[in-house]
């Protein structure tokens, strides 16, 4: 199976980059811009298609929301995008222009996707709602229904909920340990005043950054940010350090659910990502989880004792919180657990032999690329490298840094990650499988 996994990786490189071929965007560094009103620019040059992304990083996200005010920070950023009368929103639709909002650990993104024909049209009507939302009683607890609602679905899939306990029981019941579409409880608690301090504080001058992919030339570019972008305030730094995980005494995550599947997960801290840690976090990744051929697949594949294996890593200014899971049928819970335990004690007590580690090499970057193959995707990834230290020239220095992590680095990363004690244990099902009265 990892031969096969070698040769397959090996193929979708030689499609992404053929010698004397197309030009591929990811090879193409991006290029930081200072505007003339104070604001950066990551620009990058993509002519695969003739649209435009525009992705306005804003500061704080999750890590900002303060505690018992769970959805704060993606209430602020959605206030950001209501669009204040139909007319503009049935010119924006017209045009076939996009706007969405995402919220990470330590920033939001208003998201603007148009064609490029209709940038100057799309960045007009989003500038005026950005920097002068329309912060109303009513608008605020509309979107607070719509929150609550995305929050109750969010709750019904394991695989987010068991992020979101991970993150809680590592980081505690604020910053990074709350739900980005808040509680019950939260909500109510939330009201203007909440909404109008996040906003005064995170959409200024200081903190705030575009990243953009487009067939445009930069300077096009450029005019149209600082004409319809120059109203942010001055504002102040956002200076609160990243808050630093903790293992929890008790290391066992337990949400009782009524569903015929179980969940069942192991969490690890990783250190603050630079680029060779970043690296050497997604080979891990590979290794563990990431589709045919890695150590959980064959519980997959061979064990038929899960329907869904991954390995994923969440990144903070501050660590990387590494998730590998599966999800099984409730009466396999007790069988897959002890598995994903033998799984990691083997990997922590063996290693990873020299095949199986360049193998893991091409399949990271193969996985990358299909990671950023959209204009969206690639644009939003350079933002995020920015944020969180590495640079957004790691969109291509990612593939040195692969390339440079040796056998003996990695093996001593995996010994430092998987150690014993440090692993936070999840189930999400009926019981727990590794509790009494299971089976």
């Amino acid at each position: 199976m990892r031969a096969v996994r070698l040769i397959l990786s090996v193929v979708i490189l030689l499609c992404w980059a053929q010698p004397g071929g197309a030009r591929t965007p990811w090879m193409e560094n991006p290029e930081k811009i200072a505007l003339g009103t104070g604001l950066d620019c990551l620009y990058h040059g993509d002519d695969t298609s003739s649209t435009t992304i525009v992705q306005i990083f804003v500061p704080g996200g999750r890590g900002a929301v303060p505690q018992d005010r769970d959805g704060l920070a993606y209430l602020a950023t959605h206030m950001s995008l209501e669009i204040p009368d139909e007319g503009k929103a049935r010119d924006l639709m017209a045009q076939a222009t996009r706007m969405r909002l995402s919220v990470w650990e330590d920033c939001s993104i208003i998201h603007i996707e148009c064609l490029s024909e209709n940038l100057e049209a799309a960045l007009r009507v989003a500038s005026a709602i950005v920097q002068d939302p329309l912060l109303t009683g009513i608008r605020i607890d509309r979107a607070k229904t719509m929150m609550s609602l995305r929050g109750r679905a969010e709750r019904d899939d394991a695989v987010a909920s068991a992020r979101n306990a991970v993150l809680r029981a590592f980081y505690g019941d604020h910053g990074y340990g709350t739900t980005a579409y808040g509680t019950d409880d939260s909500l109510k608690a939330i009201d203007r005043r909440d909404v109008l301090s996040f906003h005064r504080r995170h959409f200024t001058r200081p903190g705030v950054f575009f990243s953009v992919g487009t067939d445009l030339d930069k300077e096009t570019v450029r005019a149209l940010l600082e004409k319809h972008f120059a109203k942010f305030p001055a504002g102040e730094p956002v200076a609160s350090p990243p808050a630093l995980p903790t293992v929890p005494d008790d290391r066992d995550v337990v949400l009782i659910k009524d569903a015929r599947q179980t969940y069942i997960g192991r969490a690890f801290v990783l250190p603050a990502p630079g680029p060779e840690v970043y690296a050497k976090a997604l080979l891990l990744e590979i290794v563990l989880g990431r589709g045919p051929g890695s150590r959980l697949w064959d519980l997959r594949a061979a064990g038929k004792l899960a329907y869904n294996v991954d390995a994923r890593t969440v990144w903070t200014k501050s660590s990387g919180i590494l998730e590998t899971y599966l999800e099984t049928e409730n009466i396999k819970s007790v069988s897959a657990s002890a598995a994903l335990e033998d799984v990691l004690a083997v990997l922590y007590d063996q290693g990873v032999g020299e095949d199986e580690f360049e193998s893991a090499k091409i399949m990271a970057g193969a996985h990358f690329l299909r990671s950023i193959e959209t204009k969206p995707a690639r644009t939003m990834i350079i933002g995020l490298f920015e944020v969180l230290g590495l640079g957004h020239g790691y969109l291509s220095g990612i593939f040195e840094a692969i390339k440079a992590v040796t056998l003996t680095e990695m093996n001593a990363f995996i010994r430092d990650a998987l150690g014993p004690g440090k692993a936070l244990r999840v189930s999400i099902g009926p019981g727990d499988p590794d509790g009494p009265g299971m089976e």
